[in-house]
Protein backbone atom coordinates (compact mmCIF):
# COMPACT_ATOMS: atom_id res chain seq x y z
CA UNK A 1 0.00 0.00 0.00
CA UNK A 2 2.80 2.45 0.82
CA UNK A 3 4.03 2.24 -2.77
CA UNK A 4 1.05 4.36 -3.85
CA UNK A 5 2.48 7.32 -1.92
CA UNK A 6 5.81 7.26 -3.77
CA UNK A 7 6.19 10.54 -5.64
CA UNK A 8 9.19 12.43 -7.03
CA UNK A 9 10.63 14.76 -4.41
CA UNK A 10 12.24 18.08 -5.27
CA UNK A 11 13.62 19.80 -2.14
CA UNK A 12 13.50 23.15 -3.95
CA UNK A 13 9.88 22.86 -5.09
CA UNK A 14 7.38 25.52 -4.13
CA UNK A 15 3.90 24.89 -2.75
CA UNK A 16 4.86 21.30 -1.97
CA UNK A 17 4.48 19.33 1.31
CA UNK A 18 7.70 17.33 0.94
CA UNK A 19 9.88 20.35 0.24
CA UNK A 20 8.30 22.27 3.12
CA UNK A 21 8.96 19.35 5.49
CA UNK A 22 12.57 19.09 4.32
CA UNK A 23 13.09 22.83 4.71
CA UNK A 24 11.60 22.84 8.21
CA UNK A 25 13.76 19.87 9.21
CA UNK A 26 17.06 21.26 7.99
CA UNK A 27 20.27 19.26 8.19
CA UNK A 28 22.65 17.70 10.67
CA UNK A 29 19.93 16.23 12.90
CA UNK A 30 18.93 12.85 14.21
CA UNK A 31 15.52 12.31 12.63
CA UNK A 32 12.78 9.78 13.32
CA UNK A 33 10.75 9.60 10.12
CA UNK A 34 7.37 8.05 10.92
CA UNK A 35 5.62 6.68 7.86
CA UNK A 36 8.78 6.71 5.76
CA UNK A 37 7.15 4.60 3.03
CA UNK A 38 9.68 3.61 0.36
CA UNK A 39 12.19 6.26 1.40
CA UNK A 40 11.42 8.92 -1.21
CA UNK A 41 11.80 11.62 1.49
CA UNK A 42 14.36 9.68 3.54
CA UNK A 43 16.84 9.91 0.68
CA UNK A 44 16.73 13.71 0.76
CA UNK A 45 16.88 13.88 4.56
CA UNK A 46 20.10 11.89 4.46
CA UNK A 47 21.45 14.00 1.59
CA UNK A 48 20.96 17.06 3.82
CA UNK A 49 23.24 15.51 6.44
CA UNK A 50 20.62 13.98 8.73
CA UNK A 51 20.78 10.55 10.34
CA UNK A 52 17.40 8.87 9.86
CA UNK A 53 15.56 6.07 11.63
CA UNK A 54 12.34 5.09 9.93
CA UNK A 55 8.99 3.67 11.04
CA UNK A 56 6.86 1.93 8.45
CA UNK A 57 3.86 -0.41 8.37
CA UNK A 58 4.57 -2.06 5.01
CA UNK A 59 7.55 -4.50 5.12
CA UNK A 60 8.25 -4.16 1.38
CA UNK A 61 8.33 -0.37 1.60
CA UNK A 62 10.49 -0.56 4.72
CA UNK A 63 13.02 -2.70 2.84
CA UNK A 64 13.33 0.01 0.17
CA UNK A 65 13.66 2.81 2.74
CA UNK A 66 16.47 0.86 4.42
CA UNK A 67 18.73 1.89 1.55
CA UNK A 68 18.99 5.30 3.22
CA UNK A 69 17.80 4.93 6.82
CA UNK A 70 20.12 3.46 9.45
CA UNK A 71 17.20 1.36 10.64
CA UNK A 72 13.51 0.97 9.82
CA UNK A 73 11.08 -0.35 12.43
CA UNK A 74 8.11 -2.23 10.96
CA UNK A 75 5.27 -1.20 13.25
CA UNK A 76 1.54 -0.49 13.25
CA UNK A 77 1.06 2.77 15.16
CA UNK A 78 -2.51 1.83 16.03
CA UNK A 79 -1.22 -1.30 17.80
CA UNK A 80 2.47 -0.87 18.57
CA UNK A 81 4.39 1.74 20.52
CA UNK A 82 7.53 3.03 18.84
CA UNK A 83 9.13 3.52 22.25
CA UNK A 84 9.14 -0.26 22.75
CA UNK A 85 11.32 -0.71 19.67
CA UNK A 86 13.43 2.45 19.74
CA UNK A 87 15.23 3.86 22.74
CA UNK A 88 17.20 6.64 21.05
CA UNK A 89 16.46 10.33 21.33
CA UNK A 90 15.76 12.48 18.30
CA UNK A 91 16.13 16.13 17.36
CA UNK A 92 13.23 15.91 14.92
CA UNK A 93 10.26 13.55 14.61
CA UNK A 94 8.63 13.81 11.21
CA UNK A 95 5.10 12.59 10.45
CA UNK A 96 4.32 13.32 6.83
CA UNK A 97 0.63 12.69 6.15
CA UNK A 98 0.46 10.05 8.89
CA UNK A 99 -1.84 11.08 11.72
CA UNK A 100 -4.96 11.27 9.53
CA UNK A 101 -4.58 7.50 9.02
CA UNK A 102 -4.57 6.68 12.75
CA UNK A 103 -7.46 5.66 14.98
CA UNK A 104 -5.94 7.46 17.98
CA UNK A 105 -3.45 10.15 16.88
CA UNK A 106 -3.14 11.60 20.39
CA UNK A 107 -2.03 8.30 21.90
CA UNK A 108 0.47 7.58 19.11
CA UNK A 109 1.92 11.08 19.28
CA UNK A 110 2.06 10.94 23.06
CA UNK A 111 4.31 7.90 22.81
CA UNK A 112 6.47 9.40 20.06
CA UNK A 113 7.28 12.62 21.92
CA UNK A 114 8.87 10.57 24.70
CA UNK A 115 11.65 9.96 22.15
CA UNK A 116 12.10 13.66 21.41
CA UNK A 117 14.89 15.77 22.88
CA UNK A 118 13.72 18.53 25.23
CA UNK A 119 14.42 21.12 22.53
CA UNK A 120 13.33 18.78 19.74
CA UNK A 121 10.77 19.51 17.06
CA UNK A 122 7.76 17.80 15.53
CA UNK A 123 7.26 18.20 11.78
CA UNK A 124 3.69 17.24 10.92
CA UNK A 125 1.74 17.49 7.68
CA UNK A 126 -2.00 16.89 7.34
CA UNK A 127 -4.64 17.61 4.69
CA UNK A 128 -7.09 20.41 5.46
CA UNK A 129 -10.68 19.18 5.67
CA UNK A 130 -11.97 22.77 5.49
CA UNK A 131 -10.64 23.28 1.95
CA UNK A 132 -13.23 25.10 -0.16
CA UNK A 133 -13.85 22.10 -2.42
CA UNK A 134 -14.87 19.90 0.51
CA UNK A 135 -17.25 22.59 1.76
CA UNK A 136 -18.82 22.93 -1.69
CA UNK A 137 -19.12 19.16 -2.00
CA UNK A 138 -20.99 19.05 1.32
CA UNK A 139 -23.30 21.84 0.15
CA UNK A 140 -24.12 19.58 -2.79
CA UNK A 141 -24.99 16.86 -0.27
CA UNK A 142 -22.15 14.49 -1.16
CA UNK A 143 -19.03 13.04 0.48
CA UNK A 144 -17.00 11.06 -2.03
CA UNK A 145 -13.84 9.22 -0.97
CA UNK A 146 -10.99 9.20 -3.49
CA UNK A 147 -7.98 7.00 -4.22
CA UNK A 148 -5.76 9.71 -2.73
CA UNK A 149 -5.81 13.42 -1.89
CA UNK A 150 -8.01 15.29 0.56
CA UNK A 151 -10.50 12.46 0.97
CA UNK A 152 -8.12 9.53 0.62
CA UNK A 153 -10.22 6.43 1.34
CA UNK A 154 -7.73 5.34 4.02
CA UNK A 155 -8.14 8.50 6.12
CA UNK A 156 -9.70 7.94 9.54
CA UNK A 157 -9.27 11.43 10.99
CA UNK A 158 -9.70 14.91 9.53
CA UNK A 159 -8.10 18.18 10.58
CA UNK A 160 -8.47 21.92 10.29
CA UNK A 161 -5.83 24.35 11.50
CA UNK A 162 -7.75 24.71 14.77
CA UNK A 163 -8.17 20.99 15.46
CA UNK A 164 -4.48 20.39 14.65
CA UNK A 165 -3.54 23.20 17.02
CA UNK A 166 -5.68 21.65 19.77
CA UNK A 167 -4.17 18.19 19.21
CA UNK A 168 -0.64 19.55 19.50
CA UNK A 169 -1.68 21.60 22.52
CA UNK A 170 -2.87 18.44 24.28
CA UNK A 171 0.68 17.14 23.91
CA UNK A 172 2.10 20.34 25.36
CA UNK A 173 3.33 21.61 21.98
CA UNK A 174 2.86 24.89 20.13
CA UNK A 175 3.05 25.46 16.39
CA UNK A 176 6.15 27.55 15.80
CA UNK A 177 5.95 27.68 12.02
CA UNK A 178 3.19 26.75 9.60
CA UNK A 179 3.53 26.33 5.85
CA UNK A 180 0.58 25.82 3.56
CA UNK A 181 0.16 23.95 0.31
CA UNK A 182 -2.56 25.89 -1.52
CA UNK A 183 -4.96 24.87 -4.26
CA UNK A 184 -7.74 27.10 -5.53
CA UNK A 185 -11.41 26.34 -5.90
CA UNK A 186 -12.02 23.31 -8.12
CA UNK A 187 -8.35 22.25 -8.14
CA UNK A 188 -8.58 19.37 -5.64
CA UNK A 189 -9.99 16.77 -8.00
CA UNK A 190 -13.07 16.31 -5.85
CA UNK A 191 -16.37 15.83 -7.74
CA UNK A 192 -17.97 19.26 -7.35
CA UNK A 193 -20.11 21.28 -9.77
CA UNK A 194 -19.01 24.91 -9.54
CA UNK A 195 -21.98 26.10 -11.57
CA UNK A 196 -24.31 25.16 -8.71
CA UNK A 197 -22.77 27.73 -6.34
CA UNK A 198 -23.48 31.45 -6.38
CA UNK A 199 -20.66 34.04 -6.23
CA UNK A 200 -21.89 35.00 -2.74
CA UNK A 201 -21.42 31.42 -1.49
CA UNK A 202 -17.89 31.33 -2.93
CA UNK A 203 -17.11 34.75 -1.45
CA UNK A 204 -18.37 33.71 1.98
CA UNK A 205 -16.22 30.56 2.06
CA UNK A 206 -13.17 32.39 0.72
CA UNK A 207 -13.43 34.86 3.61
CA UNK A 208 -11.71 32.11 5.59
CA UNK A 209 -7.95 32.59 4.98
CA UNK A 210 -7.54 28.80 5.04
CA UNK A 211 -10.19 28.13 2.36
CA UNK A 212 -7.55 27.40 -0.29
CA UNK A 213 -5.21 25.53 2.06
CA UNK A 214 -4.88 21.97 0.79
CA UNK A 215 -2.31 20.82 3.37
CA UNK A 216 -0.70 22.16 6.52
CA UNK A 217 2.98 21.46 7.16
CA UNK A 218 3.89 22.58 10.68
CA UNK A 219 6.86 22.71 12.99
CA UNK A 220 5.88 22.37 16.65
CA UNK A 221 7.97 22.64 19.81
CA UNK A 222 7.24 22.19 23.49
CA UNK A 223 5.19 25.09 24.74
CA UNK A 224 6.84 27.83 26.75
CA UNK A 225 5.58 30.98 28.43
CA UNK A 226 4.95 33.82 25.99
CA UNK A 227 5.11 31.63 22.89
CA UNK A 228 2.74 32.67 20.11
CA UNK A 229 1.06 29.94 18.10
CA UNK A 230 1.62 30.31 14.34
CA UNK A 231 -2.10 29.63 13.80
CA UNK A 232 -3.18 32.44 16.13
CA UNK A 233 -3.66 35.04 13.37
CA UNK A 234 -5.73 33.01 10.89
CA UNK A 235 -9.24 33.46 12.28
CA UNK A 236 -11.79 34.00 9.49
CA UNK A 237 -13.20 37.50 9.00
CA UNK A 238 -16.64 36.35 7.93
CA UNK A 239 -18.65 38.93 5.95
CA UNK A 240 -21.71 40.21 7.82
CA UNK A 241 -24.28 39.08 5.29
CA UNK A 242 -27.21 40.20 7.46
CA UNK A 243 -25.80 43.73 7.54
CA UNK A 244 -25.14 43.64 3.80
CA UNK A 245 -28.67 42.43 3.16
CA UNK A 246 -30.11 45.21 5.35
CA UNK A 247 -28.06 47.78 3.41
CA UNK A 248 -29.20 46.40 0.07
CA UNK A 249 -32.84 46.34 1.21
CA UNK A 250 -32.51 49.97 2.37
CA UNK A 251 -31.01 50.96 -0.99
CA UNK A 252 -33.78 49.08 -2.82
CA UNK A 253 -36.45 50.81 -0.74
CA UNK A 254 -34.86 54.21 -1.46
CA UNK A 255 -34.79 53.38 -5.18
CA UNK A 256 -38.45 52.34 -5.05
CA UNK A 257 -39.31 55.59 -3.26
CA UNK A 258 -37.42 57.64 -5.88
CA UNK A 259 -39.18 55.70 -8.64
CA UNK A 260 -42.58 56.39 -7.03
CA UNK A 261 -41.81 60.12 -6.78
CA UNK A 262 -40.67 60.18 -10.41
CA UNK A 263 -43.86 58.40 -11.50
CA UNK A 264 -45.97 60.94 -9.60
CA UNK A 265 -44.04 63.81 -11.21
CA UNK A 266 -44.47 62.31 -14.69
CA UNK A 267 -48.18 61.84 -14.07
CA UNK A 268 -48.52 65.47 -13.01
CA UNK A 269 -46.72 66.66 -16.14
CA UNK A 270 -48.88 64.44 -18.34
CA UNK A 271 -52.00 65.83 -16.64
CA UNK A 272 -50.82 69.40 -17.31
CA UNK A 273 -50.04 68.52 -20.93
CA UNK A 274 -53.45 66.94 -21.42
CA UNK A 275 -55.11 69.99 -19.89
CA UNK A 276 -53.18 72.32 -22.19
CA UNK A 277 -53.95 70.27 -25.30
CA UNK A 278 -57.68 70.45 -24.51
CA UNK A 279 -57.67 74.13 -23.51
CA UNK A 280 -59.33 76.97 -25.54
CA UNK A 281 -55.98 78.73 -25.90
CA UNK A 282 -54.41 75.62 -27.46
CA UNK A 283 -57.24 75.38 -30.00
CA UNK A 284 -57.09 79.10 -30.91
CA UNK A 285 -53.31 79.16 -31.24
CA UNK A 286 -53.08 75.95 -33.26
CA UNK A 287 -53.06 77.71 -36.73
CA UNK A 288 -50.39 80.14 -35.58
CA UNK A 289 -48.22 77.34 -34.13
CA UNK A 290 -48.61 75.40 -37.41
CA UNK A 291 -47.39 78.40 -39.46
CA UNK A 292 -44.50 78.96 -37.06
CA UNK A 293 -43.52 75.31 -37.37
CA UNK A 294 -43.44 75.51 -41.18
CA UNK A 295 -41.27 78.63 -41.04
CA UNK A 296 -38.77 76.92 -38.72
CA UNK A 297 -38.61 73.85 -40.97
CA UNK A 298 -37.98 76.00 -44.05
CA UNK A 299 -35.11 77.76 -42.25
CA UNK A 300 -33.63 74.40 -41.40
Amino acid sequence: MSEMYRVPVDPAATNNPHSYALQLTGGGHRVLEVGCSVGHVTEHLVAAGNTVVGVELDPDAAAQASKWATNVHILDLDVDRVSTAESGRFDVIMLGDVIEHLRDPLSALGDLVTLLEDDGRLIVSVPNVSHIDIRLMLLEGTWEYQHDGLLDETHLRWFTNDSLRRLLGQLGFTTQRAERVRQGVGASGLPITLGLHSPDVIRFIESDPEAHTYQFVVEAVRSASGMVDAFASTSPAWPDLRHERAQLEAELEAARSDSARLSEHNLALQTELDAWQHSKLARLSAPLRSVWGRINRSRG
